[in-house]
């Protein structure tokens, strides 16, 4: 009989210890696959907010903007509340470049990288011809249909150059505008002027009142020319083409860079 007892007691060790083990195994893989749900759930929010972090945040572009207008920085900082991207159109002239190596497209390029994916959108419009030919075949309505929040505006002024009368080129460009505000009414314009070229003559003039337009009519003027060579100097040439009518390479570096600076302050 006591050997039976021992017998006895002896099982029902054996089974609360397989019991205790089996249980035991079983909260550890609970346990486990809880903190691995746990752990899947929290780096969810982490890719969310490294995707939110390309994006520019307001405090940021309040630093680098100080040379917006400002009805565009107001836009600029509503499109980041919203979560859409504020778009901006370089239009112009050959000038501009081919979508390769022009100034317009390496502007693009940096502009979109210091902003940040989804924050800036940036387009440009190329067209060769004068801004009589412009507004002829209706070029303005491609202007429009970009809905852009910023228009950096090249308008002709050299294919003008013995073609277009300058009171009449300013004509051309006060429609244009009008036409893209009658759609677009809150898009803001920065006129610019084409590339300077060597030993010019009655296209200073052109350009002279390009500016004194723009002044008048209380549009801002991004002068570039500021930062390029005299046109009287021979130290111009390198940054111009053979032909002397275009930005060479080295030009188009020179314009990008003035044009960026522009539009990031640092």
């Amino acid at each position: 009989m006591k050997n039976f007892f021992i017998l006895l007691l002896a099982i029902s060790c054996v089974v609360v210890l397989y019991w205790g083990n089996s249980h035991w195994k079983e909260r550890t893989v609970l346990s486990t696959d809880a903190t691995t749900q746990e752990t899947e759930k929290t780096a969810e929010p982490v890719e969310e907010a490294e995707e939110t972090d390309k994006r520019i945040d307001i405090e940021e572009f309040q630093k680098i903007s100080v040379n917006w207008p400002a009805e565009a920085k107001r836009r600029f900082e509503q499109t980041l509340l919203e979560g859409i991207p504020y778009k901006i159109l370089l239009a112009g002239s050959t000038a501009l470049g081919s979508s390769d190596d022009g100034w317009a497209s390496s502007a693009k390029k940096k502009l979109e990288e210091t902003f940040g994916e989804g924050s800036i959108e940036v387009d440009i419009q190329v067209f060769d011809g004068t801004s009589m030919e412009f507004s002829d075949q209706d070029k303005v309505s491609e202007m429009i249909a970009a809905e852009a929040d910023l228009i950096v505006l090249e308008p002709f002024t050299l294919q003008d150059n013995s073609f277009v009368r300058i009171e009449d080129s300013h004509a051309h460009i006060t429609n244009w505008i009008s036409a893209v505000k009658e759609k677009n009414p809150d898009t803001v314009f920065i006129l610019q002027p084409p590339n300077p070229i060597y030993d010019a003559n009655y296209y200073l003039v052109q350009i002279e009142e390009l500016e004194k337009f723009a002044e008048t009519n209380d549009i801002p003027y991004l002068n570039h020319w500021s930062a390029w060579p005299s046109t009287d100097s021979e130290e111009i040439m390198p940054y111009l083409n053979e032909e002397n009518e275009a930005p060479s390479e080295k030009g188009h570096e020179l314009w990008s860079k003035y044009v960026t600076d522009y539009f990031i302050s640092k």
